[in-house]
Order: structure tokens, then sequence, then C-alpha cells
């Protein structure tokens, strides 16, 4: 099974999803620029070979509020996700959109 596999069987499940709930492909798709950032700063805590503990320690933030932006959760506070971020070196910064 490769990865084009899985993406057959996501397609699959968001799919029968919608007929049953209509509206919730469109409501998955709000969730994605949260679920990138969530994958950004557990990739980059992967990349600096920190593990939950140390960035739970540097950004003051409890264990299981790390745990949560590694799991993808999106009802993560952005000050939670501001104070993980720097943490791994990074900043969250707001740009306006282009017109």
């Amino acid at each position: 099974m490769g990865p084009g596999d899985d993406i057959d069987e996501l397609e699959a499940d968001i799919a029968a999803e919608e007929e049953r709930t209509p509206g919730y492909r469109d409501g998955l798709e709000q969730l994605l620029p949260v679920i990138r950032l969530t994958t950004a700063l557990s990739q980059e805590r992967e990349r600096l070979g920190l593990s939950a503990e140390e960035v739970a320690k540097r950004s003051g933030l409890r264990l299981d509020q790390v745990e949560a932006i590694d799991d993808n959760d999106v009802d993560v506070p952005v000050e939670t996700m501001a104070r993980y971020a720097g943490a791994v070196g990074l900043r969250l910064v707001l740009q306006p959109l282009s017109a």
C-alpha cells in the first residue's frame, strides 16, 4: 500500500462523510490552514531533535498543550501555538491578504 492509496482512502472517507453531513468537506477545508500550522510546528520540533517535554519546558506550556499541537488539534489557542513556535525558534506573523 503506497501513499496514493492512503490519499484515495482518505478521499473516500471524506466523500462518505459529505453524503451523511452536507457541508462536511467545506468545514474540513477551513481547518486546513490550522492543520498546516500545527504540522509545521511539530516538524520543526522534530527537525531540531527536541522532545515534546523540552518544548513544554522552553515555552512554559503544559505537556498536554504541546502534545495537542503535535496531534494537529485544531482547537488550540493561537497564543499557545505562538509560544510553541517561540520554543522552536519560530515566530507567528500575521500578514494582510493580498487583494
